[in-house]
Order: structure tokens, then C-alpha cells, then sequence
């Protein structure tokens, strides 16, 4: 398993137990401006925009989740 595919499998754990509808892809992807992270998960604000959470309050919540997926 790649780094890659890691990320895709905890930041998808992390979205749904934020809220975010099972199977919702994390859509992780390497980042194309370094000063940003060598990777970002794009699906988050896309789950946010599609469910009745705001674009705010998801990303929100999975960030405080995504510390307590291992």
C-alpha cells in the first residue's frame, strides 16, 4: 500500500465519522503548491457542498476526528 492510498482510507474513515454519507471518496491527491503540504483531500469540501452540512461545519468536524482514526 502507497502513502497515497493510506491517506484515501483514513480521510475517508474520518469524513464519514464526521458525517459525511459512506463511501464518499476522499479524493486525496498530491498537492501542487508545496508551501501547502505534500498532499491534500479535496473530498471534504466536495461532501461538505452535498450534504446538509456547511461547507464550514464539515471540515470542522473532520478535522477532529481525523486525529482519533488510526
Amino acid at each position: 500500500m502507497n502513502i497515497q492510498s493510506l491517506l484515501n482510507e483514513k480521510v475517508s474513515t474520518a469524513m464519514v465519522a464526521a458525517g459525511a454519507p459512506e463511501g464518499t471518496p476522499a479524493a486525496v491527491r498530491q498537492s501542487a503548491k508545496p508551501q501547502f503540504g505534500d498532499y491534500q483531500a479535496n473530498g471534504v469540501m466536495g461532501a461538505a457542498k452535498s450534504s446538509d452540512l456547511t461547507h464550514v461545519n464539515l471540515p470542522k468536524r473532520f478535522w477532529m476526528h481525523s486525529n482519533s482514526v488510526r
